[in-house]
This record gives C-alpha cells, sequence and structure tokens, in this order.
C-alpha cells in the first residue's frame, strides 16, 4: 500500500508529461523510476486513476487521466501540468449564448467534463463531440466573465487570439 501511494503520483507525472500509449510504455517508465510493477498491479492503478485512452494526431493512442485528483500532483516535480488547462483547445468562439470550442481530435469530451464540473453559474451545459465543445453560457454572464472562466481552462495563445471576441474596443480602452 505504501508503494501504491508513491507510485499513483509519478504515474500521474508520467502521463501528465509524456504521451504513453500502451501499459507496457508506462511499465518501462516506471521501472526507470524505480517502481516495477506486474501488469495486473499496473491495471488497477490506471482503473484507480480513472484514465482512459483517447486517440492522438499521429493515429495512436494515449492514457488520460479523466478526473485528476489533486493530492496525486507534486507540485515540487517539474513537467507536470499543476492546472485544469487544455493543451488540446485550438479555437473559441463567442456567439451570443453560444461558445464553440475546437480541440484536437479525441480531446473535447475531457475538456466538456471539465467544464461541467467546474460548477460555474456561468455554464448551463456543454455537448461535446470528438473535436468540439459546444457551451451553453448564461445570458447573465458578461463576455468579460466567460472570457475569464475560459482562460482558466484554455491555453493563453486560444484566449489572445479569441481576445476581440469578448472585448469591445471600449472596454479594452479602459483597461
Amino acid at each position: 500500500m505504501k508503494r501504491r501511494k508513491s507510485r499513483l503520483p509519478m504515474i500521474v507525472e508520467i502521463l501528465n508529461s509524456h504521451s504513453i500509449g500502451s501499459q507496457e510504455e508506462l511499465a518501462k517508465e516506471l521501472a526507470r523510476r524505480g517502481f516495477v510493477v506486474t501488469q495486473a498491479t499496473l491495471s488497477r492503478d490506471l482503473k484507480m486513476l480513472k484514465t482512459t485512452k483517447v486517440p492522438t494526431d499521429l493515429g495512436g493512442y494515449r492514457y488520460i487521466i479523466v478526473d485528476q485528483d489533486p493530492s496525486l500532483v507534486d507540485p515540487s516535480v517539474s513537467g507536470v501540468v499543476q492546472s485544469s488547462m487544455h493543451p488540446a483547445a485550438i479555437s473559441i468562439a463567442l456567439n451570443g449564448n453560444l461558445a464553440v470550442i475546437k480541440t484536437r481530435n479525441g480531446y473535447a469530451s475531457g475538456l466538456a467534463y471539465d467544464m461541467d464540473m467546474l460548477g460555474s453559474e456561468y455554464i448551463l451545459g456543454t455537448i461535446s463531440g470528438a473535436d468540439t465543445v459546444f457551451v451553453a453560457v448564461n445570458p447573465k454572464a458578461t463576455p468579460q466573465m466567460l472570457y475569464a472562466l475560459f482562460a482558466t481552462l484554455l491555453p493563453m495563445k486560444v484566449m489572445a487570439a479569441a481576445r476581440n471576441q469578448f472585448f469591445t474596443n471600449d472596454s479594452q480602452q479602459e483597461s
């Protein structure tokens, strides 16, 4: 049990910082870090971490952690994703009470799930496809409020490219 407590954060680090497509690859990475595990143990660990496989842009698959437990992330380990940032997001467009977010193929459902789990009063619900998330937003939320919310999840370059959709010229001059 004690080994599991130190092994699970290492698995999280590896999956967040590498594209791992098989249990064999993951076992090799763990072994390089001093954790030698059987396939059965690794399978239980992956189930406990709530991992799933998603397609990659190169035609393969990789493990991702769907519902990452923050207590498993060691802030002292470099290279670990420390937030809910979704680097697979490509663009966002805002049109009235609907936001449309494009992602790399296979990543939309994870982003939609994370948005739903935020519990934000600004998000009424999401619908995801393979590479698109439709977000129904609360009409009471201003575009600036939505920008701040989406900026917690989406890469800065995506938000910067869409800034003009959230801020009018008048509000930009006031900032």
